[in-house]
């Protein structure tokens, strides 16, 4: 052969490939998914290289610790909703009621959620005070709310939709608006740990609202402020079971800035977050994978065991060269923001990095017991992982600092998969049993 056959083959391989990758549901929105993840985490790490320039590490660590609450308020308003669309939308023939009833309820909780929460700022986090000694800040903080809990729902129906590319594009409209948006707010006067949370979410407002119009015109939603209870008898069990599952099971991630800036400084809660930046991406390739496996296992249960092997394929081939990648090249990438940023948090960085791991080994676990309705299962794990991690990050935290939280992290996602082991063989075994008695029958 000479040259340009070589290259005319080489290129109709790649194109083969190509397209039976995008032929495949799963592989599909599984990319969408990563790349989301990956377009937020790149242009969130120079979001926060922008306000580590502008604002000082103690207005980072109370904005981180404000987001984190936000995460924390919005996985209480989404009531398990998020889950439940993925679940009961493909086959559902009234598809507009489903996400009115949901974005309804949303949304009244988010704000009555927020609400208490800022009428308890005195007890819940004392350095949180200023947002509710300003009228406005605590007007824009309970319509942020609203927007973020929402913001959930709508990535719910697009990877119900098996359109995850939409989410792609909301991610993307979010974080390139948000990088300029800092400038603006501090040359408007709106300083400190507001102005950055606020910045953020204007952002986030604006990207909602185009995915919104996207919902309208291209899969004809029709928007109703409505509330049917035939849709929450439907898909309520489910969700809220799954609702206290991810609550619990978030309570280790949203709780630990507040925790942090709370039991020893805020400098240390921005140390924190800006590694657990970097984490994320790890996290995400088992997250986004493991949000498509579920979509594809409700919309057909027989193929989850082939689908089950894909993500595992996906997970491995993506999840080890991130990790080799983020040893090699971690210490950069926080010295960007800081040389103490580096010292304070490199060695916390490779241990979470490693715990992806076992994040990944608990996510498929997760999807798998998801899809065959074993929502129990899921509630036991997730109250296992809270428990160990938060109890022994108590324990560790006030010795060995930033270390003792990825110790406990490890351990507590350890223990989890055992769980998950323990309760997968169970079910296997209740399974074969009933076979039997059907068949004896």
């Amino acid at each position: 052969m000479n040259k340009k056959q070589k290259n005319t083959e080489k290129n109709g391989f790649l194109k083969d490939k190509y397209e039976m990758i995008m032929k495949d549901s799963l592989y599909k929105n599984s990319i969408y998914l990563m790349i989301s993840s990956g377009v937020m985490a790149a242009f969130g790490f120079f979001f926060w290289l922008i306000c580590a320039r502008l604002f000082s590490a103690e207005d980072i660590g109370l904005a981180t610790t404000i987001i984190s609450v936000m995460g924390l308020i919005a996985s209480i308003s989404v009531l398990g909703l998020n889950s439940g669309l993925v679940r009961y939308l493909p086959t559902s023939k009234e598809k507009n009621n489903k996400i009115n009833t949901c974005f309804t309820v949303v949304a009244l909780t988010a704000i009555i959620v927020s609400t208490i929460f800022i009428l308890g700022l005195a007890k819940f986090s004392p350095r949180l005070i200023f947002i509710k000694e300003n009228i406005l800040m605590s007007f824009a903080f309970i319509f942020f709310m609203v927007i973020y809990s929402m913001s959930s729902i709508i990535e719910s129906v697009f990877v119900a939709f098996r359109s995850a590319k939409f989410v792609l594009l909301k991610n993307s409209i979010f974080s390139v608006i948000k990088l300029g948006l800092p400038f603006v707010f501090f040359s408007l006067g709106i300083m400190g740990a507001f102005g950055i949370f606020s910045a953020y979410m204007t952002a986030a407002f604006i990207a909602f609202g185009v995915v919104f119009l996207v919902l309208i015109y291209k899969f004809h939603y029709k928007p109703r402020f409505v509330f049917y209870d035939s849709v929450i008898t439907k898909i309520g069990k489910f969700s809220f079971v799954l609702y206290l599952a991810g609550f619990v099971g978030g309570l280790s991630s949203t709780l630990m800035p507040l925790i942090i800036t709370n039991t020893l400084h805020p400098e240390t809660t921005a140390y924190y977050f800006m590694a657990m930046q970097i984490v994320s991406l790890l996290f995400v390739v088992s997250s986004a994978t493991n949000n498509s496996l579920f979509a594809e296992g409700s919309a057909n249960v027989k193929s989850l065991r082939k689908n089950v092997f894909k993500s595992i394929w996906i997970i491995s081939v993506l999840l080890i060269p991130a990790i080799l990648l983020t040893f090699l090249f971690g210490h950069f990438v926080l010295e960007a923001f800081g040389e103490e940023y580096s010292i304070q948090g490199l060695n916390f960085l490779k241990l979470m990095a490693l715990s992806s791991i076992l994040v990944a080994v608990n996510s498929v676990f997760g999807s798998v017991f998801k899809v065959k309705k074993r929502v129990f299962g899921i509630i036991i794990a997730s109250s296992v992982s809270a428990a160990t991690i938060l109890g022994l990050s108590f324990i560790f935290m006030k010795s060995y600092g930033l270390m003792g939280i990825a110790y406990a992290y490890i351990i507590g996602q350890a223990v989890t998969a055992i769980v998950y082991i323990i309760m997968y063989k169970f079910g296997k075994k209740k399974d074969k049993t009933e076979k039997k008695i059907k068949k004896r029958r």
